[in-house]
């Protein structure tokens, strides 16, 4: 006898065996109760949430022999027959092979016949999104005036699709992804009941993989007893299903926030040298940044944040020493390396930046706070020192400000941060000597053409020009930008010369800044951190207190 995959031999029997779909079970429950049965259903949600098992089990529960009824029996032939698949009176059809008019035309005219052996005909017609135009028209009507002993059951994972001459003339139940705990639960009472052992934390994983669907949940289990034989453990399942591991999450995340940059990229280059995939890692560390801010501000319900007691109590530890502020400007970062790589930036070099970026980041401080404790002079560098301002904003980028030789960053809304530029046309020809003039302009050119390149290339400034040849200026702190940059020199060539006219290059040249001047070249950004300041007043009153000076300006 074949092999019949566990996603098939576990399907549910009867209302109570769909999972986390109270709200569609109930109804469809009380409905076959009181024989308030609706002539066309619509089962709208993502994939592996009980669309077509519920469909199933519907169909059984009118055409039961002991029916109809909202517990089928599942002795009696009609409920034996539709389990198989080969009742004469239940239809499964797959819309994406079934699509055209003729297939509907046929249905049309073999709906019209009376059941062979139950009460109802019940046609299941799956991902009917996929019909066409013309088999929805030719469907619509039958839908007006369907027989009495017919019943439709649509599923689709995309409703929007659906025609809405269709969707008015259906009952429509929206499936829900299934929850990460409960997927754990059915993962291990599957487990269990093939005699299998698994550890928790590896059926945790398996239910995290899986995104909400049973189905997929319990082809990964099969899929790892064939690896794992009797025993499945968290370590064969973070190898088998290629997941970024929970020990590496929190190493990474700990090196970035004690801003150790050189481990955070270490860890990377180790990661991605042993077949690591960069998408799965970017959003790996998305999701548990957005579960540090759950876990900051009090949220300690395991089953929501898809963490087992011994990960919430590391996560809490983690996170002791930095605010929600902070884990929301990493948050912004991550969403930065997303629009990098769609914008077609090397996924390399994008998630290395992300890396950089996450590592250097300062301290928040609220403004208020600062406010209060500078108005003693003595506690000024305390607290200044290495710490970024925190606005009711919470986002990254702004104004930074120094007194001494540390900084604070603005994190004000990214929106309200953008550097004022001139008239100067975005388009060629442009005058070389006049390079600083249209310079914040070629800037906003590059971030349309290319987010990644931007993030780094606002942050340099022209040194000199010196034929045809833009000499960008990088100190000692940015020379990790040059690497990045470097891959990129022909890119910005071409955009120079496009945004120019001319034949022009680029090229990176180390330069020298005195912290006590303001460097002649940063005029622009002087000039658009004056006009943030004047317009937030609690910042600009901080930057009085302090005697502040603009040592840099970040922009969205």
């Amino acid at each position: 006898m074949s092999y019949l995959a566990l996603a098939r031999r576990y399907r549910p029997d009867d209302f109570s065996g769909i999972l986390a779909q109270n709200h569609i079970t109930k109804t469809l429950t009380n409905a076959v109760s009181s024989g308030r049965i609706a002539q066309a259903y619509l089962f709208c949600g993502p994939r592996g949430t009980g669309k077509t098992s519920t469909a199933r089990v519907l169909a059984k529960s009118l055409n039961c022999k002991k029916g109809p009824t909202s517990i089928p029996c599942g002795e009696c032939n009609n409920c034996k027959e539709i389990k198989a698949g080969i009742s004469p009176d239940v239809f499964e059809i797959d819309a994406a092979s079934n699509r055209g008019i003729d297939d509907i035309r046929e249905l049309r005219e073999n709906v019209r016949y009376a059941p062979v052996a139950s009460r109802y005909k019940v046609y299941i017609i799956d991902e009917v999104h996929r019909l066409t135009l013309e088999a929805f028209d030719a469907l619509l009507k039958t839908l007006e005036e369907p027989p009495a002993h017919v019943i439709f059951i649509f599923a689709t994972t995309e409703p929007q699709q659906l025609p809405a001459t269709i969707l008015s003339r259906t009952q429509r139940f929206d499936f829900k992804r299934v929850p990460v705990s409960t997927l754990a639960e059915a993962v291990n009472d599957v487990a269990k009941a093939e005699g299998l052992e698994i550890e928790p934390r590896a059926a945790l994983l398996i239910a995290r993989k899986a995104d909400g669907s049973l189905r997929d949940a319990l082809s990964l289990l099969d899929q790892l007893t064939n690896f794992s034989e009797d025993r499945i453990t968290t370590e064969s399942t973070s190898e088998i299903l290629g997941l970024v591991k929970s020990d590496f999450l929190f190493d990474i995340t700990s090196a970035i926030i004690s801003h150790d940059t050189a481990a955070a990229l270490e860890m990377f280059s180790i990661y991605f040298g042993e077949g690591g995939d960069i998408d799965e890692l970017a959003t790996e560390l998305a999701s548990f940044l957005g579960k540090l801010v759950m876990v900051k501000n009090g949220v300690r319900e395991t089953s929501l944040l898809e963490m087992d007691t011994m990960e919430l109590e590391k996560t809490a530890a983690l996170i002791a020493d930095i605010d929600t502020a902070d884990i929301l400007r990493m948050m912004q970062i991550m969403a930065d390396f997303i629009a990098a790589k769609k914008s077609g930036s090397d996924p390399v070099v994008a998630i290395e930046v992300a890396l950089t970026r996450l590592a250097g980041l300062d301290k928040a401080v609220d403004i208020n706070q600062l406010l209060t404790g500078l108005s003693n002079p003595g506690n000024r560098v305390k607290l200044v020192s290495n710490h970024s301002l925190k606005t009711g904003a919470q986002n990254a980028g702004g104004t930074a400000l120094s007194n001494t030789k540390s900084s604070i960053y603005n994190p004000a809304s990214r929106s309200n941060a953008q550097p004022k530029t001139s008239t100067i046309p975005l388009s060629g020809p442009h005058n070389l000597e006049d390079i600083n003039k249209w310079w914040p302009n070629f800037l906003s050119f590059t971030k349309a053409k290319s987010m990644a390149v931007w993030s780094n290339l606002q942050h340099l400034v022209v040194d000199s020009v010196d034929n045809k040849i833009v000499n960008l200026g990088y100190t000692e702190k940015q020379k990790h930008l040059k690497k990045f940059l470097s891959k990129d020199k022909k890119i910005i060539s071409e955009f120079l010369k496009e945004f120019c006219g001319n034949d022009v290059a680029a090229s990176f040249v180390k330069i020298t800044i005195n912290d006590n001047e303001i460097d002649s070249k940063q005029t622009d950004v002087q000039r658009s951190a004056d006009e943030f300041l004047n317009q937030r007043p609690l910042i600009k009153k901080l930057h009085d207190l302090i005697d502040g000076e603009v040592i840099d300006f970040r922009g969205n």
